[in-house]
């Protein structure tokens, strides 16, 4: 049995809470989805145990925002509930984010913050501005974690950010959002292979910064996929990085556009049986109890 430590999983009540990105999405995740979802979607008699997640913020209204982390920091609060940690939404260049990030890093239960930049409201080079390093910069004083969730051809500026932010450790989102029908394609054109090429340089050259963790998640292929044609991209992440420093994370519920939280975990289970049982125990859980300061 595998124990599994889940590092991104999203809820969402619409009927509570709005999440204006969800009105172009269609009916898989324009839905409520709950921490009782979560749990009716595992099979733990395909040989793994999910003992933790950490929840990840939504990406909700901006006013929101605070409802959002008052209901995530009782989440995390109640013994019932799966969530051990939580990272909140933020903007980090904006006016106040001092005195924000200050009062909810007061929270045990907070143990990060992501801003999402891979939207077409984040400019490229939003995570470039002095502002933005400067309150990355704070994250790490403060003890919390930069969710670094940004567009694929934007990977080097993420570099930039690790580089300029030493002391903060940044998490990677999704190997970097990667193009899962690229990346799996087995005979690939060559715009496929420049793509291909050029996300495998940038991985190597953000896997050897000293500050830098990968969630092993994020593959959404619309095409027909195969163990086979996952594991060409998901192969490229464990290379790039070092064994104590990959994370296994769902991406729940988004990852049900392509294929159900079992189905992922039991391909994940597939696609790393050759890693050394310390090397898998730590990509499973692990290196998330360590990043995540989870018990």
């Amino acid at each position: 049995m595998m124990n599994i430590i889940d590092t991104h999983v999203h809820v969402w009540d619409l009927d509570n809470y709005r999440l204006p990105w969800l009105d172009g999405e269609g009916p898989t995740l324009k839905r409520t989805w709950s921490v009782s979802d979560y749990a009716a979607c595992q099979d733990e008699s395909h040989g793994y145990h999910v003992e933790q997640a950490v929840y990840i913020e939504v990406d909700m209204a901006h006013d929101e925002r605070e409802r959002e982390n008052e209901l995530a920091c009782k989440m995390v609060s109640d013994p019932s509930c799966i969530y051990g940690a939580a990272c909140i939404s933020g903007d980090l260049d904006e006016p106040g984010f001092d005195e924000y990030i200050e009062r909810w890093a007061a929270h045990p239960q907070v143990r990060g913050l992501r801003q999402v930049l891979h939207v077409p409201s984040a400019a490229p080079g939003t995570c470039l501005k002095p502002e933005f390093l400067a309150n990355v910069r704070k994250l790490g004083e403060l003890g919390l974690v930069f969710e670094g969730c940004v567009r694929c051809p934007e990977l080097g500026d993420l570099v930039t950010v690790a580089k300029e932010c030493p002391d903060t450790t940044i998490v990677l989102n999704h190997m970097g959002i990667v193009d899962a029908d690229i990346m799996g394609a087995e005979n690939p054109t060559a715009d496929e292979r420049a793509y291909q090429d050029a996300w495998k340089r940038n991985m190597a050259q953000i896997g050897k910064l000293p500050n830098v963790v990968c969630k092993v998640s994020g593959l959404n292929p619309m095409k027909p996929w195969s163990t086979e044609s996952l594991s060409r991209a998901v192969d490229v992440a464990l290379d790039a990085f070092d064994a104590d420093k990959v994370m296994f994370a769902s991406n729940f519920p988004v990852l049900h556009v392509a294929m159900s939280l079992d189905e992922w975990i039991c391909q994940m289970l597939k696609m790393t049986e050759s890693l050394d049982g310390p090397a898998r125990e730590a990509l499973f859980a692990e290196n998330a109890r360590r990043v995540y300061g989870l018990k």
